[in-house]
């Protein structure tokens, strides 16, 4: 016996399971990034109910609530890869930006579409912003939907802040950022059913207004700069702006039927050479 021992058990010294173990390779159908945000929040908005919640506690929703900050986080990389590989104007711009060597090392000799954004964090508003404009070349439409919503996004990543790293304990960075009112005891991050629901409509907000605004620059691009460029070649430009589609499309809104203006490729491209006088 000692008094090194005198304060709490010890279990000694423990390994972490084998890594290969805890990831396995996924074969998966070709998404647009926007349907694959659906496809990872769908679950904890559709399926995850009150009692749930009340069964399994504040900690759970915790973590379903960092699943749909992280969710949104893969749909802004994964968007910015699909700009960066279809966007001419985007890769001259963005041509002087960095990207970390293991990515380059991992995706054995040659830059995935995502792999530029591996070390980036998407878990504020002001780093959405930076990236936009140093490698999409694009200004966020002031007070648009996308701009709005960003600052929503903003909160919620003030609190994930607190939910990942101080157990829902408010830093008092995050509470000054939040504008919340000092108290003489700490402030916790407590989550219900309905703070859930509301963290997942400001998610799908976000990525929906920067889905829609992030299309019209490229469509714009596609209608205008991309033709004076030597590269540009007039019989692919079908082609060209098939990649814009795939990027952008979402299947599941589409055949849900809640797209505002759903049109075949041959019409809507009739219509966008209208409306810029091709």
């Amino acid at each position: 016996m000692s008094w090194r021992n005198s304060v709490c058990m010890s279990i000694g010294a423990v390994s972490c399971p084998n890594a290969n173990s805890l990831v396995q390779e996924i074969t998966k159908e070709r998404l647009s990034p926007i349907d694959d945000f659906y496809l990872a929040t769908n679950p904890t908005l559709t399926r995850v109910n009150p009692e749930f919640v009340e069964k399994y506690g504040q900690e759970v929703v915790g973590l379903l609530f960092v699943g749909l900050i992280s969710a949104t986080e893969n749909y802004f990389r994964d968007i910015f890869g699909a700009i960066l590989t279809t966007c001419p104007i985007s890769q001259a711009y963005a041509a002087d930006e960095k990207v970390q060597l293991g990515s380059l090392l991992w995706s054995q000799g040659g830059l995935q579409n995502r792999s530029a954004f591996e070390f980036l964090a998407f878990s504020s508003a002001r780093s959405i912003k930076d990236t936009v404009k140093n490698f999409v070349d694009h200004q966020i439409r002031p007070k648009g939907n996308f701009d709005l919503m960003l600052a929503e996004y903003d909160k919620l990543c003030e609190l994930r802040h607190a939910v990942v790293h101080s157990a829902h304990i408010v830093a008092g960075k995050n509470a000054l950022k939040l504008g919340l009112q000092k108290t003489k005891g700490v402030l916790k991050v407590t989550l219900e059913y309905p703070e859930l629901q509301a963290a997942g409509s400001v998610c799908t907000a976000l990525v929906q207004s920067a889905n829609n605004e992030l299309y019209e620059a490229l469509v714009k691009r596609w209608a205008q700069d991309w033709r004076q460029l030597p590269s540009w070649e007039p019989a692919k430009e079908e082609l060209e702006f098939k990649k814009i589609v795939s990027a952008f499309l979402s299947k599941r809104d589409q055949s849900n039927g809640t797209i505002t203006n759903s049109l075949r490729l041959k019409t809507l491209i009739s219509q966008i050479k209208a409306d810029f006088n091709l």
